[in-house]
């Protein structure tokens, strides 16, 4: 599962002048055959894309080769770790901010924390919905 935007930066970054436009890439992965173009979280959904955006994790296009679909528990055990990496990451900055006595920094960091604590329940209700 690899974030389209990060694949357009590596093919950009390999060979700048054949890289195609980041929409021609999503136009060349959504009509490939093997790949699925996972577009994230709609409207419908309990954790929408801005919930997500506000804690720190970009949910832009991903692309996926079909034969490697992972099942909706590695789906989920994956949300979970990206959550807890930006959970450590937002503690750091927030000891940074402390040790630095940059209290608006410091005030930002946690309620990013805070946001951040709210998705990962959002998603654990998920989880548990879709199990029962």
């Amino acid at each position: 599962l690899v974030p389209v935007a990060k694949l357009h930066a590596y093919l950009v970054r390999e060979e700048a002048e054949q890289a195609p436009s980041l929409q021609g890439l999503l136009h060349f992965l959504r009509h490939h055959a093997e790949i699925l173009v996972l577009e994230g979280p709609g409207g419908e959904d309990p954790v929408d894309a801005a919930q997500f955006a506000e804690a720190g994790i970009m949910m832009g296009p991903r692309a996926l080769v079909k034969t490697r679909v992972p099942s909706r528990r590695q789906m989920l055990a994956m949300m979970f770790e990206q959550i807890a990496e930006m959970r450590e990451k937002l503690d750091e900055a927030l000891q940074d901010a402390r040790q630095n006595r940059d209290t608006d920094r410091a005030i930002q960091v946690h309620e990013a924390i805070q946001r951040a604590e709210m998705l990962r329940h959002k998603v654990e209700q998920f989880a548990q919905a879709s199990t029962n």
